[in-house]
């Protein structure tokens, strides 16, 4: 199965839960992108303020 690559170049926040990886921004916090873990082959970050799960 091919996965997908994801290239985040914008200061987000990124989140997991329920197997899924939950993209937000800080200004607008209820809009969420919500991606299914098992279909992420690797992800990219470029922007420094860019936060996630530690």
């Amino acid at each position: 199965m091919l996965k997908r690559a994801l290239f985040f170049s914008t200061p987000l926040c990124l989140s997991l839960r329920n197997n899924q990886m939950i993209v937000h921004t800080r200004e607008a916090p209820d809009m969420q992108k919500r991606i299914p873990i098992e279909d992420i082959g690797f992800v990219v970050l470029e922007h420094q303020q860019t936060s996630g799960p530690v």
